[in-house]
């Protein structure tokens, strides 16, 4: 890959992180911090916060970044990517259909197949059993900007492969 590849690849990564970090964070701040301890189970769950974000920020996410980052190719603002025959990460966005909304619902599932059992996994290895607000809203303004950091550069080669900027936009 290109250094003014990677170099796009890394930007789009920071800046999709730290912006899903600080708004996922002060959103769940906002909206928790009045709020009860959230626990495993219950009215007050945070499984189904993380569950729900782990499928709807890489939903929305790819709603985002694939047209804005066709619409650039198509202006020539940034080329097509091609990533070397045989790589993990070019096969991996290879696969991906060029339809932004059958994509974006790919990652959707990839988030909630992936981060969300890595995060309840981890609070149950830790034998976390409730979360004060004042702990889950800067844990998951980190998650989300990771989860976001991570997902971005798939989403960027999958916009960016070559024919993309002719990719149906639905």
């Amino acid at each position: 890959m290109s250094h003014d590849v990677n170099s796009h690849l890394r930007k789009e990564a920071l800046v999709g992180g730290l912006s899903n970090a600080f708004f996922n964070g002060l959103i769940a701040w906002l909206l928790m911090k009045n709020g009860p301890d959230l626990a495993w189970t219950g009215q007050h769950s945070f499984v189904i916060d993380v569950i729900a974000t782990a499928f709807l920020l890489p939903l929305i996410v790819a709603l985002i970044v694939i047209p804005l980052q066709r619409s650039k190719l198509r202006k020539g603002k940034l080329a097509a990517v091609s990533l070397p025959e045989g790589s993990a990460l070019g096969t991996f966005a290879a696969r991906f259909p060029s339809s932004t909304w059958k994509s974006a619902l790919l990652f959707g599932l990839l988030g909630t197949l992936t981060f969300a059992p890595l995060a309840l996994f981890g609070f149950y290895l830790a034998g976390v059993t409730t979360l004060s607000p004042e702990f889950y809203a800067p844990f998951k303004g980190a998650w989300a900007g990771v989860m976001a950091a991570v997902l971005v550069v798939p989403m960027v080669l999958v916009a960016l492969r070559p024919a993309s900027a002719d990719a149906e936009p639905s």
